[in-house]
């Protein structure tokens, strides 16, 4: 397997709640990003930030809101499916392999995400 597929597999699992999050990962491999992170939102019109890390069986998450907002791991999860509602898994079925990509080269998965509107309109 290689290692893309591995890392995408991992992701895959984190993000449907198959695999625990590890505050340890978080703090190892995000927490010294956060400001940096946060920072790259002001400078894009994306509505939140989405950053993940997945290490030999571990996962860690930061979702940051267009307010500044830091969401970590389960609570960062949770607000995510808020924001995407219906479309979660179509959304992830497109960043999964870019994350991998990011990680497989020894980087933090990262992108720009908005929030998805509903069929009434309402974000």
């Amino acid at each position: 397997m290689t290692d893309q597929i591995r890392i995408a597999s991992e992701l895959l699992r984190a993000f449907s709640g198959q695999l625990p999050l590890s505050l340890d990962l978080y703090v190892e491999g995000i927490a010294a990003n956060e400001a940096a992170l946060a920072a790259s939102l002001n400078d894009d019109a994306d509505d939140a930030l989405l950053c993940v890390l997945v290490d030999e069986g571990e996962a860690a998450v930061l979702l940051i809101g267009w307010d500044g907002t830091l969401y970590r791991n389960e609570k960062g999860l949770s607000h995510l499916r808020a924001m995407w509602k219906e479309r979660y898994h179509n959304h992830l079925t497109t960043l999964i392999p870019v994350f991998a990509e990011h990680i497989s080269e020894h980087n933090l998965g990262v992108a720009g995400i908005r929030w998805t509107a509903t069929e009434g309109g309402d974000a």
